[in-house]
């Protein structure tokens, strides 16, 4: 199924002018990041982690890239227009799928760290600690500005091999556990697991419920 919307998905979210998104009315708001998180995650779908240097992945990753970067400057001017889509404007599935879009804009972290303000600012307005969103947006800015995480929910692999998967730096482990246990995040070797569970790696062995978003 996944193969055959793509193509229509992709369309829909790069036919559009990054400019229709600024429209004097924000009423369309939710709709239209539904439709940029629908192009974002069926491409997602199709990427094979244990087949990444294949001609067939490469150019996935490439569709993905531009994906990306057109879902960022729409998001960008949604934003600017009707400002961050908090839940009590827009919705839960629309604050959500905003943060999605912000956590994979990871061609320009300046907007990811704006985005990660407004969404602590959101949250404090509520009278509400930050939540699970958060923590993975926070690690996804300081690992790329080669600073320590937080919450540990970004690995990588240093052997380039994807099943040998490594926390990226992070601050001391005790106090990465206890950030976790409060946003209700697993532990960090069960969260690694379930990682390499999604990856389809070999022998990853069973892990806690929640699914891994970084």
């Amino acid at each position: 199924m996944i193969r055959h919307t793509l193509p229509v998905l992709l369309a829909t979210c790069l036919a559009l002018p990054a400019s229709a998104f600024a429209a004097d009315s924000c009423d369309d708001v939710a709709a239209s990041l539904a439709t940029m998180v629908s192009a974002d995650q069926a491409i997602r779908k199709r990427i094979d982690f244990l087949d990444q240097q294949s001609p067939a992945q490469q150019k996935l990753f490439g569709h993905m890239a531009l994906v990306d970067r057109t879902n960022t400057e729409r998001l960008k001017a949604i934003v600017a227009r009707c400002g961050w889509p908090v839940k009590e404007k827009f919705g839960e599935k629309a604050a959500g799928d905003a943060w999605l879009l912000a956590q994979h804009a990871d061609q320009d972290v300046p907007f990811q760290k704006q985005a990660l303000v407004l969404i602590e600012a959101a949250a404090k307005a509520r009278g509400e600690r930050v939540d699970r969103n958060f923590a993975y947006l926070y690690d996804r800015v300081a690992t790329a500005e080669k600073r320590l995480q937080r919450y540990g929910t970004q690995l990588h692999s240093p052997s380039g091999e994807s099943c040998a998967l490594e926390f990226k730096p992070m601050e001391a482990r005790e106090q990465v556990e206890a950030r976790r246990a409060e946003l209700n995040l697993p532990p960090l070797d069960a969260y690694r697991r379930l990682v390499l569970e999604m990856y389809h790696c070999p022998a990853a062995g069973s892990a806690d419920s929640h699914y891994p978003q970084g």
